[in-house]
C-alpha cells in the first residue's frame, strides 16, 4: 500500500530523476513508482521531455556554432580579399621607387 500521495511523489520527481533526494525519501518513491502505474509513466513523461528539451538545446548549440563557422570563414575571406590589393599596391609603390633610383 502506498502511504505517500501521488501529489507529493508528483513533486518530487524532478528531485527524484536528478538524486537529489535523501536516501530514505529516494526509496519511499521508488517503492511508490513500483506500485502506482499513473506515477511511474509521469516519471516516464518527465523523463522523455527532459530528453526533448536536451536536444532541442544541442540542435540550437550546433545551429550557433555554424552561423559561428560562417561568419569565421567571411572575415578570413575579407581579409584573404583586403591584402592582395594592399600587396599589389606596396608591390607597385616598391617598384615605383626602385626605377626612379635605378632610372630606368
Amino acid at each position: 500500500m502506498n502511504t505517500i500521495p501521488c501529489e507529493i511523489i508528483e513533486d518530487l520527481l524532478p528531485s527524484y530523476k536528478d538524486n537529489l533526494l535523501s536516501e530514505s525519501v529516494n526509496e519511499a518513491v521508488t517503492y511508490h513508482l513500483e506500485h502506482c502505474p499513473k506515477c511511474a509513466a509521469k516519471l516516464d513523461a518527465l523523463e522523455s521531455r527532459l530528453m526533448q528539451d536536451d536536444m532541442e538545446s544541442s540542435q540550437k548549440e550546433f545551429a550557433f556554432l555554424n552561423r559561428i563557422k560562417k561568419a569565421k570563414h567571411y572575415v578570413i575571406g575579407m581579409i584573404i580579399g583586403a591584402s592582395i590589393p594592399i600587396g599589389a599596391l606596396i608591390l607597385f609603390l616598391i617598384y615605383v621607387q626602385v626605377r626612379s633610383h635605378f632610372n630606368f
